[in-house]
């Protein structure tokens, strides 16, 4: 056999050549001190490329055992603490703002003020004007007028 080849020296280090070849490249390896010189360069540089890149792994890392939180009794405490008081107390607040809000009086206008009130139960299938309709005015020297929309 010639000699052997920078790729198929590649393939027979990457164990990608046939059963015959590998046998004649084994034979020839035992005469020839070139391919052999040749082929250990190549290992050698496998082995540097395989070390520079940290692909080389001799032993498996080692991974940390879990380990759930110790205190969380204690964060649920301080949660039930703060956390809890302060949730009610910002929805009491803004039960007291929005009240405030939707009970203060409309702006009169031209002195006067207006009220209007649906009476009896609502459906909310049926269309508003289907019910009647309330209207209460208050005028600036105190008489009240009311009008009632079939």
């Amino acid at each position: 056999m010639s000699c052997i080849n920078e790729e198929q020296i590649q393939q027979y280090l990457d164990d990608e050549s046939g059963k015959e070849e590998k046998e004649a490249i084994r034979q020839h390896l035992e005469t020839c001190l070139r391919c052999k010189g040749e082929l250990e360069q190549q290992r050698l540089r496998i082995l540097d490329v395989k070390q520079s890149l940290a692909l080389l792994v001799t032993e498996q890392p080692v991974i940390p055992e879990f380990r759930p939180p110790i205190n969380t009794h204690r964060q649920r405490k301080i949660i039930a603490k703060y956390m809890l008081p302060l949730a009610v107390a910002a929805s009491l607040l803004l039960i007291v703002l929005l009240r405030s809000f939707f009970e203060s009086e409309k702006p009169a206008v031209n002195g006067q003020s207006a009220q209007f009130i649906v009476s009896g139960e609502l459906d909310a299938n049926k269309p508003v004007t289907d019910y009647p309709l309330t209207i209460t005015i208050v005028a600036p020297d105190g008489s009240i007028s009311q009008t009632t929309i079939n």
